[in-house]
C-alpha cells in the first residue's frame, strides 16, 4: 500500500533537477512514440509546472463548484494525461445538463460534505499514489 504523505507548504520558486526534461520527455516517448524524433537534438527544456495538486484519497475533483456557472477538473495528482479526456467528458455532461454516470458523485466536491465518506476517509488507509 502507499505511504501516506503529509500536505507541505510549497517552495517557491520549486526546485527541480536539471535532468527532469529529459526524463520526462524520454518516459512520454512510450505514450507518443513521435517524440523519439527529439532523441539527440532535444531542444534547451523549461519545465512550466510545480506541485501535483491531491484530494487526501488522491480521487479526482471533477464536477460543479459551490460558485454559479463554475466548474472543476483538478487533483489529477499525476495521472492527468491517462485521465483527462474522461474528466473532460464527464465535466462536459455537467455543463451541458446531460444524464451523468453512477460514478459522478464519487468524483464531485460535494463528497466531503457526506458524513459517510468522512468516515470512509477516516479508515481510507493507501493514498491511492500510482
Amino acid at each position: 500500500m502507499g505511504k501516506l504523505r503529509k500536505p507541505v507548504e510549497p517552495v517557491l520558486p520549486p526546485v527541480y533537477d536539471p535532468y527532469y526534461p529529459e526524463i520526462a520527455l524520454r518516459g512520454l516517448m512510450t505514450l507518443i512514440p513521435g517524440l523519439k524524433a527529439y532523441i539527440g537534438r532535444i531542444p534547451k527544456l523549461v519545465v512550466d509546472g510545480g506541485y501535483y495538486a491531491k484530494t487526501q484519497e488522491n480521487r479526482p475533483l471533477i464536477g460543479p463548484l459551490p460558485v454559479e456557472g463554475a466548474c472543476v477538473i483538478g487533483a489529477l495528482s499525476g495521472f492527468g494525461l491517462m485521465a483527462s479526456p474522461a474528466a473532460g467528458e464527464l465535466l462536459a455532461a455537467h455543463v451541458t445538463g446531460s444524464a451523468l454516470p453512477r460514478y459522478a458523485p464519487a468524483f464531485a466536491l460535494e463528497r466531503y460534505k457526506d458524513p459517510e465518506y468522512q468516515k470512509l476517509l477516516e479508515n481510507w488507509g493507501a493514498t491511492g499514489q500510482l
